[in-house]
């Protein structure tokens, strides 16, 4: 019986492209169907066995969808051949590069120089651009037709549609369970066409831990040392590598009991736990072993596990208990995602992006005013991570000087600076490992820093400065901005291919002004925090609405604390910071001159009928023509009913008024309660 699989992408365009790989790759064993969110076929998703998802699709899909097990984010790549044409471009070649979004443009761009095509210097386009860029050769990925007309007349390279990557195709055979195709020649063919930055061996033992492996595979993919055993912790696999480290061979291992004979091995810990081990450190035969435990769970059931691990030098050992020092020295992440504080509707959506992201290895820029949270989101991105049990390394690149930051980062041997009378110094990068490296206003540092920022994303290696030693390093980074790092790209500040590999995971915070309906929220979290009792009248919490905030939560939390000094259990108008102030009386000014204008002659009518309508409603009583026709007759104000009918329906287009039929009348809306209040 042939599997199912749905490809699900944003745009259409690519996804008879990954069905044709699919379908080429595993012939009849499969049968593929397409849904894309663009064109809204994703509404008649059928059941399959497998879900192919695009990176482009996969944050707009729903959580609960997102929690199936037989889930694949696709990762796409381009052949080796294409890599080799595309670097035969002389270095510095300005080139514009097309896509489908701007998205899609940022993602493929990032892989490209992440795969060494670094001879290049892109130009992002897409449709729909009010100004498409200028540049004699376009390159675009199967998106020829989607080419402006204007564009024809230019050299244009179509490298045809990426393909997928090789940790994608291994994931979905051994899903399927269909991981024994993996041998084949045809397939073996393939997979040498497929361009990689890595030999992708370790990427391919974390994916086949979560995705269930089977021994045999990992037998001819690692040089690491693994040992398997089934569901009763019976030995059934051992490598080479694994019989040095243990001094056992094969035959001596495979069908004993892994508890009796290797009982340094927690694999019954495992099993009841049904939980990984990482990085724990053991003994085996006088010499220290990291080891990795991984469970095979199927349908909540342990089938059995498998155990990777390999020697630990002393140096490494000594390094280790540097790192934890380091923990008890305060290098943790003191925030979570209940610390950031807001009910707003596009602040939800980041936070639920940013939970997402928080537990994979990407690397994240976190974009935003001064003042909006950058670094307690971070800290709380570490602390819902796997990594969280490992260092939170914060340091603010635009408050140290560029060598002195290179130091901080890198550390540097003993005697690295002339004349200077200190030994060596471990750095920054090296505390991380493991962890998580927060880099605070990126946008203040060097060039030449921002090179070797890139090859440590790139290579996972460091040099101390005066040193020769490489070190290896697995640290994730999340970086902050106040600015706009593209503007900082064109006038030469920031470097073009560091942009593109640290903004393929974007945050955006929204500043204050664009969420003001958290503002008496957050008061009252602030209130709560500092134990205050102080309330506002209604014009102070008006003046509080309308203000810009543009030092944002800091600066509302900062004003918070001064209403607590003054001791007052109101805090009224005249209490407010004068800023506030004079923005409240500027805002009225500019609000009664429009509705003067708009109003124009009939102003003071349409006024008098708005108060009539907001007496009535707080009085509960009907708020209908007849009845405001009354209250115009006791004021002795001139007016017609059919003059109040037409004055009652322009207040309702301009949102103002809330008309029913019937006796309920009319209801004042919080804008028109706005207009009232500009007369106060």
């Amino acid at each position: 019986m042939r599997k199912k699989i749905a490809i699900i992408t944003n745009a259409k365009e690519i996804r008879e492209a990954l069905k044709e790989q699919l379908e080429f790759i595993f012939e009849e064993l499969i049968e593929v169907k397409v849904y894309s969110l663009e064109d809204k076929s994703i509404n008649k998703l059928e059941e399959s066995d497998l879900y192919l998802i695009t990176s482009s699709a996969y944050e707009f899909l729903d959580n609960n969808f997102l929690r199936k097990k037989n889930i694949v984010i696709a990762s796409l790549t381009l052949t080796k051949n294409i890599i080799s044409q595309l670097k035969k471009f002389p270095k510095g070649q300005k080139i514009v590069f097309f896509n489908v979004s701007f998205k899609m443009c940022i993602e493929t761009i990032s892989m490209m120089y992440h795969l060494g095509i670094n001879n290049i210097d892109f130009i992002p386009a897409y449709p729909q651009m009010m100004n498409f860029p200028k540049g004699n050769i376009i390159i675009t990925p199967g998106e020829k037709k989607l080419l402006p007309e204007n564009t024809k007349n230019r050299k244009i390279i179509d490298i045809g549609h990426r393909i997928i990557d090789v940790n994608t195709i291994i994931e979905i055979a051994i899903k399927l369970e269909l991981e024994y195709i993996l041998y084949y020649k045809k397939i073996k063919e393939y997979l040498e066409t497929v361009a990689t930055n890595t030999d992708s061996l370790n990427k391919i033992l974390e994916r086949a831990a979560l995705i269930e492996s089977q021994f045999s595979i990992l037998k001819n993919v690692t040089k690491s040392a693994i040992l398997g055993v089934d569901k009763n912790n019976l030995i059934c696999f051992c490598n080479n590598r694994a019989e040095k480290i243990l001094k056992k061979t094969n035959e001596n291992l495979i069908g004993n009991s892994a508890e009796e004979i290797l009982e340094m091995i927690p694999f019954s810990e495992v099993k009841e736990s049904k939980k990984e081990i990482n990085s724990k450190l053991i003994k085996i035969g006088g010499e220290y072993i990291t080891l990795n435990i991984i469970p095979i769970i199927r349908v909540n059931n342990y089938m059995g596990a498998f155990a990777i691990f390999q020697e630990f030098k002393e140096e490494e050992r000594k390094q280790n208990e540097y790192r934890k020092q380091f923990l008890n020295k305060g290098h943790r992440a003191k925030y979570f995602f209940e610390n950031i504080l807001g009910e707003n509707k596009k602040l939800k959506e980041m936070l639920e992006l940013a939970k997402r992201f928080s537990k994979t290895n990407i690397d994240i820029l976190i974009t935003g005013e001064s003042g909006t949270g950058k670094e307690i989101l971070a800290h709380a991105i570490h602390n819902e991570s796997n990594r969280k049990e490992y260092p939170f390394v914060a340091i603010n690149c635009a408050a140290i000087p560029t060598q002195l930051l290179e130091s901080e980062l890198f550390g540097y041997e003993e005697g690295a600076f002339t004349g200077a009378k200190r030994g060596g110094k471990t750095g920054l990068i090296e505390i991380a490992n493991k962890g998580t490296l927060f880099l605070d206003e990126l946008e203040g540092m060097s060039p030449e820093l921002q090179v070797k920022l890139l090859r440590v994303i790139q290579e996972k290696e460091i040099m101390r400065i005066g040193g020769e030693k490489v070190i290896n390093v697995d640290v994730r980074i999340i970086a902050t901005t106040n600015e706009e790092l593209r503007k900082l790209i064109d006038s030469g500040k920031f470097r073009k291919d560091l942009y593109y590999r640290i903004s393929a995971f974007p945050l955006n915070i929204p500043p204050l002004r664009e969420r003001k309906d958290d503002i008496e929220f957050l008061i009252e979290k602030f209130k709560i925090e500092k134990k205050l009792n102080l309330n506002f009248s209604l014009k102070a919490k008006k003046a509080l609405k309308k203000y810009n905030w543009d030092g944002n939560i800091r600066e509302l939390k900062n004003y918070v604390e001064f209403f607590g000094f003054l001791n007052k259990n109101i805090i009224e108008f005249d209490d407010l910071p004068i800023v506030i102030k004079e923005n409240y009386e500027m805002e009225n000014i500019l609000g009664k001159e429009k509705y003067e204008k708009i109003f124009g002659k009939k102003y003071e009518k349409y006024i008098f009928v708005l108060e009539k309508i907001n007496e009535l409603n707080m009085l509960q009583k009907s708020s209908g023509r007849k009845r405001l026709l009354e209250e115009c007759k006791k004021t002795k104000i001139e007016a017609t009913e059919q003059e109040i009918r037409g004055i009652l329906k322009y207040l309702n287009n301009q949102g103002l008024i809330i008309s029913y039929k019937g006796r309920k009348g009319n209801e004042i809306t919080e804008m028109g309660k706005e207009v009232l209040f500009l007369e106060k």
